[in-house]
């Protein structure tokens, strides 16, 4: 009798360890498909974010690929009266960049100066870090106040001031000052 007892608590032993490790198999095989199931999640929202981001660049640069966007280049203002040109620049370039935009003038009507056409523009004139792909939205405040009738002619100028060698960029932008 003393033998069967033996042999009946190592049965016992046995279906209890297979319990336990069919029991462990189970929770280990859920646990993981729960955690599979949070991080699958996480990448769908990520792949859904940049795809987001990615609309939101095309829709702010207009599908444009170039470093710097104008909704148009050719603004006529009656004489005494403002108006905000809206500029779009981006860093193409790629890594983080120190950028710098202003305007410079290619032609006036004759009888004006330099420096009083100049002041009576505002933009941003600071320096700017801009990461690879991103942009900054500006807008340039003409004021056509003791300003005579004409065409004014510019030069929206962009320069990298990290890049070796230099990277600079422009585009045009034609002030016409009509009558009232």
């Amino acid at each position: 009798m003393v033998i069967f007892q033996g042999k009946r608590g190592a049965i016992e032993l046995s279906m209890n360890t297979i319990i336990i490790v069919v029991i462990g198999i189970t929770l280990l095989t859920l646990g993981l498909r729960w955690i599979y199931g949070i991080f699958g999640g996480l990448e769908e929202q990520q792949q859904q974010l940049e795809r987001l981001s990615e609309e939101q660049i095309i829709a702010l640069f207009e599908g444009s690929q170039d470093a710097i966007n104008l909704p148009t280049s050719t603004i006529k203002i009656p004489q005494g009266k403002r108006h905000n040109l809206q500029v779009t620049i981006r860093n193409i370039l790629g890594n983080t960049q120190k950028f710098k935009y202003g305007l410079v003038i290619d032609s006036i009507p004759s009888n004006v100066q330099d420096t009083i056409v100049m002041s009576k523009i505002r933009w941003y004139e600071s320096e700017m870090n801009l990461p690879s792909g991103e942009g900054f939205r500006d807008y340039i405040s003409f004021d056509t106040s003791k300003l005579p009738l004409g065409i004014y002619r510019f030069r929206l100028t962009l320069d990298c001031l990290d890049c070796t060698p230099p990277d600079s960029r422009s585009d045009s932008v034609i002030l016409e000052v009509t009558a009232k």
